[in-house]
């Protein structure tokens, strides 16, 4: 393959910025929420995310100490199995059964414009 190295760096260029978007995205949502939920935070919006991006670069200087593989092991082991599975499914089953599909079906319509079609008041 013609420019081998130049390919590879921009492959490697590539998921950095897949990486870091991902990471915006979720910051993002973060943000948002709590700042539509507390006010003061809207405010002093920079400081705010100052102060989030601090947390999460103490959080990551843990994964680079000599503790982190374990610290990672325990995400991997504990963080993506039947905890959040059955986490999901009871979100599911009380947006369903207790909070009721119908109610859920106005409010996707009074947010959205449209109601949502047969198949997904199916799949809840």
């Amino acid at each position: 393959m013609p420019w081998a190295p130049g390919w590879s760096v921009l492959f490697f260029l590539m998921l950095m910025t897949l990486g870091l978007d991902s990471s915006f995205g979720g910051s993002e949502a973060i943000i948002t929420a709590l700042s539509d939920e507390f006010p003061i935070i809207k405010r002093n919006r920079e400081i705010f995310i100052a102060c989030l991006f601090s947390f999460y670069m103490l959080v990551g200087l843990a994964i680079c100490s000599h503790g982190g593989i374990l610290i990672m092991e325990w995400l991997i082991v504990y963080g993506t199995t039947w905890g959040l599975l059955i986490a999901v499914f009871c979100e599911a089953m009380v947006v369903s059964y207790i909070y009721g599909i119908n109610q859920f079906t106005r409010d996707l319509k009074e947010m959205l414009g449209f109601a949502p079609g047969f198949y997904w008041r199916i799949c809840w």
